[in-house]
């Protein structure tokens, strides 16, 4: 069933007839657990929606992160759709933690750190009894040494995935181009070893070794790139110089001692318990909050648009996207956005990000659709703005006209 969905989802990029050998190897390859964090910011997407309390939230789950920190705008209910069933067994454990765990100290242990060797005594222990039989299932499968996947949360969680590992690679190319990751990270601005830093990045980037590795697509489904994805990201720059710009702007476009994005490229962990520099849903003061709302949380494996065309007409007030119509043909984001519009209530905001500059609700095909929908462009610039981030051309915000 997993499989079946990505790969309709991937199909519907194209049509059957132009699905490539990258399309069908892409598709098997998203089955697995791509995204250990989740890489649009949460704390954008609230500003951008300004959602009333109470709000009926449907989002695309990923990893969970963001489905959970909506919980800080104090929603009715939150429906975390996916395909990929790994993301969803990943939510399922989070949302275990917060009813298993006692304590902040014993779920920042297990999903902050995520490093303990001590966390294999709290999956057992804690988190275990507490899941359905098919997430269970996922966290116990063992690979081919014996070692299960719960495992990942004793050595480095954030160091797994297929995105992890890419990033694992990264660094290791960091390391042989001698660039100081620990200067980019925390190193003032104007400092000797930052700008020799980011000199040697700019090098790297413009090699010939990252002109091989963004010209191989199969290279890039590790960062969640799709064929057609690629295409979008690399329109206007060859993709080595578009990734480098966007690098720059995640360790650039904010102040890193509250960017966890920047922490995750730069250093594969966070910084720490507490408030600062953490995702909304791992930060102290609001654990509580992710607790009492934990059961607010409705992960449901399905296609997003078949999801919504069986929920009650005028039933939900905000659609998050991500960057899913990335992969879309018009025609299957033309259905999405019909489903929208049944299901969604009158002051309905939807938000979505673009790895190229621009809505594909702009193009000429889609014209039928501006009809209903307007783009919010004081919305749109405070999404882009606040997304910490960095990495996607776009932030846009739709509403109804």
């Amino acid at each position: 069933m997993n499989t079946q969905l990505i790969a309709d989802a991937v199909r519907n990029s194209r049509g059957l007839d132009e699905a490539t050998v990258w399309d069908r190897l892409f598709a098997f390859w998203f089955r697995r657990l791509v995204y250990t964090q989740i890489w649009e910011d949460p704390e954008a997407d609230l500003a951008a929606l300004r959602l009333p309390v109470g709000s009926t939230i449907v989002t695309i789950s990923s990893g969970g992160c963001n489905a959970l920190s909506y919980l800080t705008a104090r929603p009715a209910q939150v429906y975390a759709v996916d395909l990929n069933e790994a993301h969803l067994s990943l939510l399922n454990l989070k949302l275990a933690g917060l009813r298993g765990f006692s304590s902040y100290a014993e779920f920042w242990q297990f999903f902050g750190e995520a490093a303990s060797i001590s966390n294999t005594g709290l999956y057992l222990e804690r988190l275990r009894p507490l899941l359905d039989a098919e997430t269970r299932a996922y966290w116990d499968k063992c690979n081919v040494l014996g070692r299960p996947r719960h495992a990942y949360f004793t050595d480095g969680f954030y160091r797994h995935g297929m995105l992890g590992r890419f990033i694992g690679l990264a660094h290791l190319l960091a390391k042989l181009a001698r660039i100081d990751l620990a200067a980019l990270l925390n190193g003032k601005a104007d400092a000797p070893e930052r700008i020799q830093a980011l000199d040697r990045l700019h090098r790297l980037f413009h090699s010939p070794l990252a002109r091989l590795i963004t010209g191989t697509p199969a290279l890039l489904f590790s960062l969640g790139i799709p064929p057609q994805q690629r295409a979008l990201l690399g329109a206007d720059a060859p993709l080595n110089e578009v990734l480098h710009e966007r690098l720059l702007r995640l360790i650039n476009g904010h102040p890193n001692a509250t960017n966890y994005f920047a922490w995750q490229a730069l250093h594969r962990s966070y910084p720490g318990p507490g408030d600062a520099c953490l995702p909304p849903y791992l930060q102290r003061s609001q654990f509580e909050r992710m607790r009492d709302g934990a059961g607010l949380i409705i992960p449901v494996h399905a296609n997003l648009r078949q999801f919504l065309e069986a929920l009650p007409a005028r039933e939900v007030d905000a659609v998050v996207l991500l960057d899913s119509q990335d992969w879309m043909a018009s025609e299957e984001i033309r259905a999405l956005w019909n489903a929208i519009d049944r299901t969604g209530s009158e002051d309905v905001r939807v938000i979505f990000r673009t790895a190229g500059r621009e809505s594909p609700l702009e193009n000429e095909e889609l014209a039928p659709l501006r009809q209903i929908w307007r783009r919010d462009e004081e919305r749109s610039a405070t999404g882009f703005t606040r997304d910490r981030s960095g990495i996607y051309g776009g932030f846009h915000c739709y509403k109804r006209r």
